[in-house]
């Protein structure tokens, strides 16, 4: 039978090497991450990545409704993401909704953009994999703070809880969103 005290004499070194090279790959995952958005960069069409950002998000005209107390923002617009070729970046749609209890009437209009950073590798992965992005899921944040992972650029108060769903439509559930590459540089 083996000793507790001698169990965990052995045990120890294992276990201290093991959450030591966990604790490196982080650290080298990050440096990884912060090598890959050192620089802006920008599509042709004026889009601009900014530095440390993973993409952006952009819903160009939402439509807000509220019913007394309740208020819902609902668009759709575009995914941005870095790539992992040079001198390209990956796009794609989504649809947008957006509420909280703000409400205090009964109508509905259209407002001001919404604009999203992507500060997190994780964010955009799931992006590109088709997965439904819910706010209460990640760190969000109105500012670019450390350990946000989305970053609400313009259009949409804290207060809000939002949904990016990747794709179009139905059959995008379906059949899987269809993404684009188009041309980006880095920016001076």
């Amino acid at each position: 039978m083996i000793k507790p005290n001698i169990f965990s004499f052995f045990l120890s070194p294992v276990l201290l090497s093991y959450f030591s090279v966990h604790i490196a790959l982080a650290d080298i995952a990050k440096k990884n991450d912060l090598s890959i958005t050192r620089n802006a960069v920008e599509t042709n069409s004026g889009q601009v990545i900014p530095i440390g950002a993973f993409g952006i998000v952009k819903i160009a005209k939402p439509r807000q409704a509220t019913l007394l107390d309740l208020r819902g923002m609902a668009g759709s617009g575009d995914v941005i993401l870095r790539s992992h070729e040079r001198g390209y970046c990956l796009t794609f749609p989504l649809r947008f909704v957006a509420g909280d209890f703000g409400g205090d009437k009964i109508s509905t209009y259209t407002v001001d953009p919404v604009e999203f950073i992507i500060k997190s590798r994780r964010v955009a992965k799931a992006l590109a994999d088709g997965v439904d992005i819910i706010s209460e899921d990640y760190r969000v944040d109105n500012r670019d703070h450390p350990d946000a992972e989305i970053i609400i650029a313009t259009g949409l108060g804290e207060d809000f809880g939002f949904v990016l769903n990747p794709g179009r439509n139905l059959w995008t559930e379906l059949w899987g969103i269809k993404i684009s590459r188009i041309s980006c540089s880095p920016r001076p």
